[in-house]
């Protein structure tokens, strides 16, 4: 016959202890949960209609203020890309026009080296047309243009061509910088717009 395990008093006692600490702690806290509904109740009772009104008026100022952080976020976010769209602008008709000057300086020396020039033409080439890719489409075609009209007077033998696209390059050249002064003009007037 198997021997029957019996706990000894010991653990009966504590094993007592410890059912009737959780039902203690049950009922406390089943007191407790029905206390806080209650006093809940009470309180929500008395202010129910006030914080009705509260809770509308708080929506309606949150739902103005929302359409208000909305709208100075786009405008905020429209000057934004005007300002990038201008600081692009500018930065690469600084190279465009540096590199243009380089050029030109190199025509006026006494000791004029082909190689140099070339060097000199590759690079307002590059930076002609990387101006293009940024430049309001007018700008970009006239730059095209020119820097076009430098490469063929380079490579012209004849004297009298090289004076027409010499006179041609000088020419485009006051054009192009009107286009870029109201292109600058048009990115003023479209972040004027954005407050609108």
């Amino acid at each position: 016959m198997p021997e029957i395990y019996m706990p000894d008093s010991e653990v009966i006692q504590s094993k007592r202890l410890e059912v009737g600490s959780a039902i203690l702690i049950a009922g406390l806290s089943g007191l407790l949960t029905l206390a806080g509904v209650m006093s809940t109740s009470v309180i929500g009772a008395f202010s129910a209609k006030q914080s009705a009104e509260l809770a509308a008026q708080s929506a309606k100022l949150s739902a103005g203020l929302t359409a208000q952080a909305a709208k100075l976020a786009a405008q905020q976010a429209c000057v934004n890309r005007i300002d990038l769209q201008e600081n692009n602008l500018r930065n690469k008709a600084d190279q465009f026009l540096s590199a243009f000057g380089i050029y030109v300086s190199l025509l006026g020396h006494s000791q004029y080296m082909k190689d140099t020039s070339e060097s000199r033409l590759d690079d307002l080439l590059k930076a002609g047309f990387a101006f293009s890719a940024y430049a309001p489409a007018n700008v970009a075609t006239t730059t095209q243009n020119m820097v076009i009209s430098l490469n063929r007077s380079l490579s012209e033998k004849d004297e009298k061509k090289v004076n027409e696209y010499t006179d041609k390059v000088n020419e485009t050249y006051r054009k192009w910088n009107h286009e870029y002064q109201e292109g600058l003009q048009k990115l003023d007037h479209s972040r004027e717009k954005c407050a609108s």
